[in-house]
């Protein structure tokens, strides 16, 4: 018994010593493991996206355009019961009908209207950024989107030229349009920069200024009279208005230089109203050879008139001017490609 009773008593002393040993080690082990803790803090939760996807955002944009479910699951080749189930879903995930239907017609609601432009800027916006992640493993470089008028491309193709020359990496995708095209294009995302006319007069011009809008003015382009070498006027070495109330006269259909028109003649009491309304420069320039009209056109297209044939003339009292403008989306750049591109621009065109 006195044996059993100390063998007790010994490993009980030996277990109490390795409870011991196991504390004092303890707070060292938590100690050592405190740093590594802190070092790998827990990073801030990251807010979801909406569940949105930008097919389905295209599908919409798809069918608000053709205004038919029938054209427009064609047109984006998938079924029309799929296209409908995803007309359902964008309107359950946004909280609301973006469509009116009935039996014969499919219009969009005051939201759906609302909406249209954002979808199409974001769709546009995509298309862009998806292009530049593409590039970084073929081009290695990003695709500035810009558009300008026509008049402006004898000047501005040449400073784009030197921007290539300076910065090989550097691509452009171009597109020459009309002012009031050229400023939606614009508000839509689907250029990155404009280069066009700044008019508060002109519908167009009036949107470039609001909220949302950079305009860089560039230089003014003077309103000139082209004429005959033989024609009576051609002598001269500048016209002005009073001269040009019994002539025929020719404009672009587009742009706003017939409006300009209109707005000196009114403040001049005078009437300056074209017969003639064309499309491009050279049918233009035949109606001045054959002298059925003079044309009124800004100086830019005169650049690289060569023809012994014609002349062009300042026009004066008043001489009339159009701003040209470097336009671009407030904090929209796309890139620091699109924001240097900018600043080239507005440094090598400003005069």
């Amino acid at each position: 018994m006195a044996t059993s009773s100390r063998r007790t008593e010994n490993a009980a002393a030996k277990a109490g010593a390795t409870s011991a040993a196991k504390a004092a080690e303890a707070p060292a082990a938590s100690a050592s493991s405190a740093p590594a803790a802190s070092a790998q803090a827990v990073p801030p939760p990251i807010a979801p996206l909406p569940a949105l996807t930008l097919r389905q955002v295209q599908y919409f944009v798809a069918l608000a355009h053709s205004r038919s479910f029938t054209q427009a699951a064609q047109a984006l080749s998938v079924t029309q019961p799929a296209l409908t189930a995803a007309i359902r879903q964008i309107e359950f995930l946004l909280g609301g009908r973006l469509f009116e239907r009935s039996a014969h017609r499919l219009t969009l609601t005051d939201a759906g209207t609302t909406i249209l432009p954002l979808a199409e800027r974001l769709l546009n916006a995509a298309r862009g950024t998806f292009d530049d992640m593409t590039s970084t493993f073929t081009l290695q470089a990003q695709t500035v989107r810009i558009g300008f008028i026509p008049s402006v491309a004898a000047r501005l193709l040449p400073v784009l030229g030197s921007l290539r020359e300076a910065h090989p990496n550097v691509r452009f995708a171009l597109s020459d349009l009309p002012n009031s095209e050229l400023v939606a294009a614009l508000a839509r995302g689907e250029i990155d920069l404009g280069v066009g006319i700044r008019d508060e007069a002109d519908e167009a011009g009036h949107a470039a200024n609001t909220e949302g809008f950079r305009c860089d003015d560039l230089f003014d382009d003077e309103i000139v009279l082209v004429a005959r070498h033989d024609d009576p006027l051609a002598s001269a070495g500048a016209v002005n208005w009073a001269q040009l109330t019994e002539r025929d006269l020719a404009v672009f259909v587009r742009g706003n230089v017939s409006d300009s028109l209109q707005r000196t003649g009114g403040s001049q009491n005078l009437r300056l109203e074209p017969k003639y309304r064309m499309e491009y420069t050279e049918p233009l320039y035949a109606l001045v050879r054959s002298g059925l009209a003079l044309a009124i056109l800004p100086r830019l297209y005169t650049l690289h008139l060569h023809d012994p044939a014609l002349v062009a003339l300042d026009v004066v009292a008043p001489r009339v001017t159009r701003t040209v403008a470097l336009m671009s989306l407030v904090g929209k750049e796309r890139g620091p490609q699109v924001s240097a591109c900018r600043d080239w621009i507005a440094t090598h065109l400003a005069t």
